[in-house]
């Protein structure tokens, strides 16, 4: 339905008219009103000015003569103040070579005459609310594919699976808006790889995907999405199926895909987004899927599957790293090296699940107990090694003790009380950076270096077993023992 021309898509605009006859603001805005917009009159140019020092109208509407009795500067001042809003000029008959002066000083976007009657200016106004509407698309997209590049960069760099899906999170919301939300990624085949030959790949479901990334404690970390009730179901079914988005006023549910696979899921409650964001939210959610299989492979490479902490491999890199770092800013490194007691009897007795169990436990709480510069890693079998940068023995130590107290405290948490509490035998090994900063002693053999600390802590940790200690210490090395004669 339309009024005076004026569809009602465009309810809610804002018009202002600038025009000395009052009969006519009166008639004319109450014409614009009917059809949905908001309409205010001005009799003079002071009043326009005085309104338009608050408010920011959708189009402008001025009167030809009231801009000829002080030139044309006044409507520079009065586009000025509203610099985005398409300018009518109003009068009465054709245009003449007045007309044809503003237009040459000013962007006009059109000329009424006042002769035609109301329904024509309507039609002026209506075309004018379309080119804002256009503009402002326009400039939402703009805005939005910004986000979208300015986020790419951070979204690609070498990260874990729970850093991007935590960034995926927080870029969708940014672009969608709504409430509550989380990103999950796909359980099996995370990375997407292509079908086998001559077998016909089943769409994958809801509960193939687990929450990696909330905003919220309703969506906990480790569910997968088929379990949470507040999410239609039938809604993640179509977005698979389609590999496209899914919007309505309560919910928004964003695939990651990358060409036929859905690596992960962005769910956002009563999302504000509008269905010209659609091609960027797609955008980004393929680069979301790409970055989701890059941080799968990067984890492949380095993450212990059993234990979810570093390889012994990428774990040996980064102490060589850390050290080479300790040399360069003269600070002090401390390694860590732990492992089950009793460990093959524990595997004998009640199995390799529960064995197995038993590491990925040890391995969480190593990676609570120590700061987020250290490196926790999965050394072999039982074995872990701890690598702590800025740490002597005394820091090393709190580690220990806080690792010690953790496993004391499963009685009463997370490990079964069914099953024979774990204990661990712990070894430490310290690099001091001495009196004189390494640096300035010469060039050390680095691979020695790494492989000395390794040693000393080993052997304290085969001693402490040995001995029936918790906690042994290994001697402490000094750089000036490695530097290069």
């Amino acid at each position: 339905m339309t009024v005076a021309g004026i569809p009602r898509t465009k309810q809610g605009l804002t018009v202002l008219l600038v025009d000395s006859d009052p009969r006519f603001l009166t008639d004319s805005c109450k014409q614009l009103a009917e059809a949905g917009c908001k309409a205010w009159g001005a009799e003079d140019l002071i009043a326009a000015a005085n309104f338009l020092a608050d408010q920011r109208p959708d189009v402008l509407v001025v009167e030809l003569e009231l801009l000829e009795m002080d030139g044309a500067e006044p409507l520079a001042d009065l586009k000025a103040r509203a610099p985005t809003a398409p300018t009518i000029l109003l009068g009465s008959g054709p245009p003449d070579e007045r007309l044809r002066e503003l237009q040459r000083l000013h962007d006009i976007y059109g000329y009424h005459d006042k002769l035609q009657g109301n329904d024509a200016l309507a039609l002026w106004v209506s075309a004018a609310l379309t080119t804002t509407q256009q503009q402002e698309l326009i400039q939402r997209t703009r805005q939005r594919l910004r986000q979208v590049i300015d986020a790419v960069p951070d979204l690609h760099r070498i990260q874990s699976l729970d850093e991007v899906l935590s960034a995926v999170l927080e870029q969708v919301d940014a672009l969608v808006g709504g409430q509550n939300g989380f990103v999950a990624a796909r359980l099996s085949d995370p990375v997407g790889k292509p079908p086998i030959v001559d077998y016909e790949e089943v769409v994958q479901s809801s509960d193939d995907y687990v929450i990696g990334a909330a905003n919220s404690d309703v969506y906990a970390r480790g569910t997968t999405v088929d379990r949470i009730k507040a999410v239609p179901a039938q809604m993640v079914r179509r977005a698979l199926e389609e590999r496209s988005h899914v919007l309505d006023a309560r919910h928004g549910i964003l695939p990651l895909a990358l060409a036929e696979h859905v690596l992960g899921l962005a769910y956002v409650e009563k999302p504000c987004s509008r269905e010209s964001d659609v091609e960027v939210l797609q955008l980004y959610g393929n680069q979301a899927a790409a970055a989701i299989r890059n941080a799968v492979l990067y984890e492949l490479a380095t993450v212990d599957s059993t234990t979810r902490v570093f390889r012994k491999s990428f774990t040996l890199e980064r102490l060589r790293q850390t050290i080479k770092l300790a040399w360069r800013k003269a600070l002090p490194v401390s390694a860590l090296m732990l492992d089950i007691d009793q460990f093959k009897k524990l595997n004998d007795e009640h199995g390799h699940v529960v064995g197995d169990r038993a590491l990925r436990h040890l391995g969480n709480l190593l990676k609570q107990k120590v700061r987020d510069s250290d490196v926790v890693g999965r050394f072999g079998g039982d074995e872990f090694l701890v690598i702590l940068i800025d740490a002597d023995y005394e820091g090393v130590k709190i580690v220990a003790d806080r690792l010690r107290d953790a496993l004391a405290s499963d009685r009463k948490g997370s490990w079964p009380s069914s099953l024979p509490a774990l204990r661990v035998s712990m070894g430490t090994a310290t690099l001091d950076p001495g009196d004189v900063p390494p640096f300035e002693l010469g060039f050390p053999d680095f691979p020695a270096v790494v492989e000395s600390v390794v040693a000393e802590a080993d052997a304290a940790m085969y001693r402490a077993r040995r001995e029936r200690q918790r906690l042994s210490s290994g001697r402490t090395l000094f750089w000036p023992d490695f530097v290069k004669r």
